[in-house]
């Protein structure tokens, strides 16, 4: 019996320790899982600690918007351009497209051990599911009979296709509202007031300012073809270089032509010699009007500078009469290479009537200095300007006379005292129906007694050949010659 109860207690002895080692097994088994997972926690929380705290933008990103990334990988480039547009880059994809591409099913189950099951198949974290699967298969659940599925059902939370939010014409505005009063400008530019933003702007990323689609030196063109307009002899500086915005705002203005301020202030920007004159007392019609183009070619032109003809084929637009001056029998050479309009006014402004460089005989002086300047500022003419005598531009009677002689004469001078056909007087005869036998043509004032600049000795009454008194003056054309008579026979 002795023996028996030692055989007896011997086994006993040897189960419990193989049960003991069993249970030693296992809690180290469960140690170096729980281990693994500690380690594995350690490793996820470094790994996104690294991500949202550094300074990889692009990987941030990219993280962010992992789970439309897993299909739409050729967008993950975007991430690394110079500009991103916000809503991309914060994973907020959904703020322009509807989601697409997922049903969602849900299950209402009874009974724990589906509930467990169920549980385990939802988890999505990888430290966690590989935990949940070493207890799940080393203990058995309690309480795990009589579970069933309730109910299933399924849901379209994303359609077949993804398609913006709303209308394109209104999607920008949801969050660009505050451009606008822009789109209620009198001229507005036609993509951004009908909702075409992505035609210029891209709605992911750029590398362009403005997140434009390709750099603005390149993007107008793609619309607006100038390339005519800047292969002429001169183009306009901001358009040569593609610096559109320069003039125009790309969305809306209160200005013709989408400007971004009236001309005139536009253009005396770059063009400060021009804005000074502004404030000369007479100003050119266009300056008032705001109208610089009315003149000039903003983009490029044949004739310069920038204009949109040549003179004066320009300036007849709006002066036609002065066209008829200069077709007639005396005029200025006007439109030739020696003379423009310009030679004599100011196309911007002037202190001056007619918008005349000067008010004096100055201005005619820069064409006429000898030799009637040398003469007239010492004759007796000298406070009589040159406009007295001479029309500007054109007139029948030469040289530019603004009435035929003596009649120009008689306008300073009283023709009682020189016209033989007033009133009767003994004058001396002054008029075409005479013969001037000295100068061989047609008698009047200045064909031999008078030069109506001042002669060069400075005689008095502006006689050409001698001073004032002498019978010289009368007998150049008096004299008797011998065997003819010339003139009067005394």
């Amino acid at each position: 019996m002795g023996e028996s109860d030692v055989g007896v207690g011997a086994v006993i002895s040897d189960g419990e320790d193989q049960t003991g080692t069993t249970d030693r097994r296992g809690r180290g088994v469960f140690a170096a899982v729980l281990l693994l997972l500690l380690v594995l926690c350690g490793v996820t929380t470094i790994t996104q600690t690294y991500i949202t705290a550094g300074d990889d933008q692009v990987i941030r990103s990219v993280t962010r918007n992992l789970e439309c990334l897993q299909c739409h990988v050729e967008q993950i480039p975007e991430f690394s351009r110079d500009i991103v547009h916000n809503p991309f880059e914060m994973e907020r994809c959904t703020t322009c497209h509807t989601p697409h591409g997922e049903i969602e099913t849900t299950t209402v189950i009874g009974g724990v051990t589906q509930v467990w099951d169920r549980t385990r198949t939802l988890v999505e974290w990888l430290p966690l599911k590989i935990m949940l699967d070493v207890i799940g298969g080393t203990k058995e659940v309690v309480g795990a009979e009589g579970g069933e599925v309730k109910s299933t059902t399924e849901r379209q939370v994303k359609g077949e296709e993804s398609e913006l939010v709303m209308p394109i014409d209104e999607l920008c505005w949801m969050c660009h509202g505050n451009m606008g009063p822009q789109a209620n400008e009198e001229y507005t530019h036609a993509p951004f007031v009908n909702g075409n933003c992505i035609d210029c702007h891209d709605p992911h990323a750029s590398d362009v300012r403005s997140m434009l689609t390709v750099n603005v030196e390149d993007l107008c063109i793609t619309c607006h073809p100038i390339g005519k307009e800047i292969g002429r002899a001169q183009a306009h500086a901001p358009v040569a270089g593609f610096h559109c915005t320069d003039c125009h705002d790309p969305h809306g203005s209160a200005y013709k032509g989408i400007l971004v301020d009236n001309q005139r202030d536009l253009c005396f920007r770059c063009h400060p010699s021009v804005a000074q004159l502004s404030g000369m007392r007479v100003l050119h019609g266009p300056i008032l009007e705001d109208a610089c183009t009315d003149c000039h070619e903003p983009h490029g032109s044949d004739f310069m500078p920038l204009l949109r003809q040549s003179q004066p084929a320009l300036c007849y637009g709006c002066h036609p009469a002065i066209r008829n001056d200069f077709m007639k029998a005396s005029h200025h050479p006007v439109g030739t290479i020696s003379l423009d309009c310009t030679g004599c006014h100011d196309a911007h402004g002037t202190n001056y009537a007619g918008l005349l460089y000067d008010d004096d005989n100055g201005i005619c002086y820069d064409c006429h200095a000898r030799p009637i300047q040398v003469t007239y500022d010492s004759s007796m003419h000298k406070e009589t300007p040159c406009w007295g005598c001479h029309t500007p531009h054109g007139s029948n009677y030469g040289p530019l006379l603004k009435d035929a002689q003596p009649e120009v004469c008689f306008s300073c001078h009283p023709r009682t005292y020189y016209d033989d056909a007033a009133g009767g007087h003994k004058n001396h005869p002054v008029r075409p129906v005479y013969y001037d036998v000295n100068a061989r043509k047609a008698l009047t004032c200045t064909t031999t007694c008078h030069a109506p600049h001042g002669s060069a000795e400075g005689y008095r009454h502006l006689l050409r050949h001698y001073e004032a008194g002498l019978d010289g003056n009368c007998l150049i054309c008096h004299a008797v010659v011998p065997g003819q008579v010339v003139g009067v026979d005394f």
